[in-house]
Parts: C-alpha cells; structure tokens; sequence
C-alpha cells in the first residue's frame, strides 16, 4: 500500500490476480465537450487542457488525434515525466530534465508534483488510479475526461466549427468505416495496448534496479 492509504499505482497486476494479466480499470471521468449551446463543457479555444506521457499507448492516440485535426492552437497540453514510482506521474522539475516536447512543470499549477493532485482537486476522496490523457476544463477547474477512447471521439468533430475547413472536414470515423475500426478497436485496446503498458511498467522498473 501506499503511504497515504491509496493503493500503489506500481501494482498495475493485482498480486491477488493469479492469471498474472493486466486489466485496466474503468475511467472514471466520463464527460463530453460539444459544439451543441448550452453545453456543460462546450467547445472553446484554450479552455481545455490534455495530460499525457509519452510512456503511455493511450496518450500517443489522444496526441496524434489532435495532430490530425489540427487542434495544436485549440487544446495546449502537458506531458509528465516519464519516471513514474508510488504516486504515479509526476511532472518535470525544470525545463529540459526530460526529452520531448512539453515535458514542464504544470503550467496551470505550478505548486502540483504529481499528476495525482489534480484528481483529488477534483475529489479529495479519490480512490483510483491517477492515469493519463487527461483533459482538464481550466473555467471550472474540473477534469473533463480520462477515457482515452473518448477524448479522441471528443477531438474528432465537437471542435470542427473553431477549425480551417480543411481540418474540419477530416473524418477519422467514416460511417462506412465505422463497424470495422470499432471492431478493430476492441481487440487492440484490450489485447495489444494493455500488453505495451505492462511492458512500459516493467521496463521503467528495471531501469529503477
């Protein structure tokens, strides 16, 4: 167990699980950034944040989405470091610590180490893992959405109205596409990117060792 009581983020193979296999745990921020008025979280340039690492499968998408709908200027975002012990993520010391781009301090709060700090701003009582893409609603202060597979669907059309028309009229699930990338999708989240997150883990504790 952790120091404070929360479950170690190091255990991503419940040592009670005797099947040895990773199984990723349900996201647990579940909300939806539209175009539609009225909207709880509604698409606007530079209100949105994305956390990610660049040690992590699901961040990768959520960042090659972005790319591909060239949403660079609409949605900033933050990479932590790529060393991640007992309380998960944490951010860069200083610039330059760590390769890749955006690997800084968190520019929205300066004071926060650990990736974990803005899960339990949202909830002082949180209890799950602290897990990246995250996206942050800088206005309300809350997180928006940690279910990778869903931030892309977010970044697929919600901010077409704020884009160039050539971006907004990239469709990265056509409808006669849309049965056969799902089913793809299926099997390679379960079977191929929970596998490359394991072996991450295993690979940054070796480094440790």
């Amino acid at each position: 167990m952790a120091s404070d009581g929360q479950k170690n983020i190091l255990n991503w193979v419940d040592p009670k699980d005797k099947t040895g296999e990773f199984k990723r745990q349900q996201s647990t921020f579940r909300d939806w950034i539209s175009s539609e008025e009225g909207a709880e979280f509604p698409a606007e340039e530079g209100r949105y944040h994305l956390y990610v690492s660049y040690a992590c499968p699901w961040a990768h998408r959520a960042l090659i989405v972005r790319k591909l709908k060239g949403l660079e200027h609409i949605i900033p975002f933050t990479s932590v470091h790529w060393h991640m012990l007992e309380k998960g993520w944490r951010f860069a010391t200083k610039d330059g610590e760590a390769p890749g781009e955006n690997v800084t301090p968190d520019p929205i709060h300066p004071e926060y180490k650990h990736i974990r700090e803005l899960y339990f701003e949202n909830n002082k009582d949180y209890g799950g893992r602290f897990t990246v893409p995250t996206l942050y609603d800088k206005k309300q202060k809350r997180i928006v959405n940690n279910e990778s597979s869903e931030i892309i669907r977010m970044f697929y059309h919600a901010f077409d109205k704020l884009l160039p028309e050539k971006y907004a009229k990239v469709d990265l699930l056509p409808e006669n596409l849309k049965e056969s990338i799902e089913a793809t999708n299926e099997w390679t989240y379960n079977d191929i990117n929970n596998g490359s997150s394991l072996l991450v883990v295993l690979i940054m504790l070796r480094l440790l060792t």
